[in-house]
């Protein structure tokens, strides 16, 4: 039976590896591991974060993972300040291992910059479900159970970025959940984005 949870510190690792699984060909899967695991972790910690997990419920071996944030709005420039250590640690392995990766996340922290984009809204940042136990309802639960989160809090609006090409299943499942495109962007080095919007 699958059960879903609020996401703790240990899980961080568990969650790291079905991103790595998840999401094979996307930026921050090129980080690595140990990035990812220091991400998931401090989001696990955040008051502003809402971090969650579908486990089986007899071995907790984790399947899928949905992680956001209550105000996107500096989210991740504040994640990153309120754990200097790990990601100062972080960013000196990146240095010396992918130079470039390290420039490409730095340019990319502010996602869009579109002007007219106050960024007032939850966001989902991350929702990964293991690749052997895809077709199950695992992702639409997740993505449920973190729009009940978020609206238990008093927010009525969340955004999710995701990429606009090359992408058709994944825009589909959140068009299909009733997310609507907000506005269309471009990242370093030249990657089209889709911001969309859900108003709950």
């Amino acid at each position: 039976m699958i059960k879903y949870i609020k996401s703790t510190i240990d899980q961080s690792g568990q969650i790291a590896k079905i991103h790595l699984k998840s999401f094979p060909k996307f930026f921050l899967t090129t980080l690595g591991y140990s990035f990812l695991k220091t991400y998931y972790k401090s989001c696990s910690k955040n008051k502003e974060a809402i971090s969650l997990c579908a486990v089986d419920n007899e071995t907790k071996i984790i399947f899928g993972f949905a992680v956001g944030c209550l105000n996107s709005k500096g989210f991740n420039k504040n994640l990153i300040y309120s754990n200097l250590g790990a990601y100062l640690f972080q960013t000196f392995i990146l240095l010396f291992t992918k130079p470039v990766a390290l420039v490409r996340l730095f340019k990319n922290l502010g996602k869009g910059n579109d002007i007219s984009d106050k960024g007032n809204y939850a966001e989902l940042l991350s929702i990964g479900v293991s690749p052997d136990k895809k077709g199950l309802g695992i992702g639409q639960n997740l993505l449920s159970k973190f729009e009940n989160n978020v609206r238990e809090k008093g927010i009525n609006t969340i955004t999710l970025t995701t990429d606009a090409d090359s992408n058709h299943s994944v825009i589909k499942f959140y068009k299909k959940s009733g997310y609507k495109v907000y506005y269309e962007f471009v990242t370093f080095p030249n990657r089209k984005m889709l911001k969309l919007l859900k108003k709950l």
